[in-house]
């Protein structure tokens, strides 16, 4: 999978958010000395993983309450303003007082921390820095869903993921890691409208940073044969198939 579940704990370089109105936005880098804590009983994320890797759904409407708060309280928001909603406005996007929308994103986090979906909160703060497809750190890739405003994604396969996920059409900007040049694709749901340039393709490495765009393909081969020979190559339309199948309507997130 590209982001949830096969994101390493050890990732954690999450954004540290000044201002009520979250006007600035700085980067604050840490990696954590040890695993997180057990989250307690209440807070424990619904899914989990078995031993084969599949994502195993362990209370049905626990889940579906989760994915229904990440479209509704997370996504939609983060899509239209650009940034990540703060807790305050999580709650008045799903009607909840603010110890139930608390008591939810501690339940999102239990995902995030256990299986790499739900959200990441900054260190020492409630606001959300990782809800994956969508970072508030800059990534270098921003998507922009219809009537909405640029948010980070967490790398290229989650950027294609967006549109199915929200059933809206995206608009995808980045740069080509092997020249810099810019790139634009617009997806619409599961399909590719357009691409500049048009061969551009995917590889995906060993962890999220690492999945990126290339300007083409025989460009990605020289990256992969001088700095990554285990990462894999994807046209673009495998890397959409991949990054839709992950951030669908039905899971959107989780």
């Amino acid at each position: 999978m590209s982001g949830p579940g096969k994101t390493s704990a050890a990732w954690l370089a999450v954004a540290a958010i000044a201002g009520a109105a979250l006007g600035a936005v700085g980067m604050k880098v840490m990696r954590p000395s040890a695993p997180p804590s057990a989250p307690p009983a209440a807070s424990k994320c619904p899914v989990h993983y078995d031993a084969s890797g599949q994502l195993q759904v362990d209370d049905q409407q626990e889940t579906a309450r989760l994915r229904r708060a990440l479209k509704g309280g997370v996504f939609g928001p983060w899509t239209q303003i650009g940034r990540a909603p703060t807790p305050e406005e999580f709650a008045r996007a799903l009607h909840l007082s603010q110890p139930d929308a608390d008591g939810l994103l501690d339940r999102l986090q239990a995902c995030g921390e256990s299986v790499g979906g739900g959200i990441l909160r900054a260190p020492e703060s409630k606001l959300i820095a990782v809800a994956w497809p969508l970072s508030n750190v800059p990534t270098g890739i921003t998507v922009t869903t219809l009537g909405g405003k640029p948010a980070f994604a967490r790398c290229a396969i989650d950027a294609l993921g967006v549109s199915e996920m929200l059933q809206k059409r995206t608009v995808i900007d980045a740069s080509a890691r092997d020249n810099g040049a810019p790139i634009r694709i617009v997806v619409d749901v599961d399909k590719i409208v357009s691409a500049e340039p048009a061969d551009v393709v995917v590889v995906k490495g060993r962890g999220c940073d690492d999945m990126v765009f290339f300007s083409s393909r025989a460009a990605a081969e020289v990256w992969r044969a001088q700095n990554d020979r285990d990462s894999t190559l994807y046209s673009l339309a495998e890397a959409l198939q991949r990054g839709a199948k992950i951030f669908n309507r039905e899971t959107g997130g989780l």
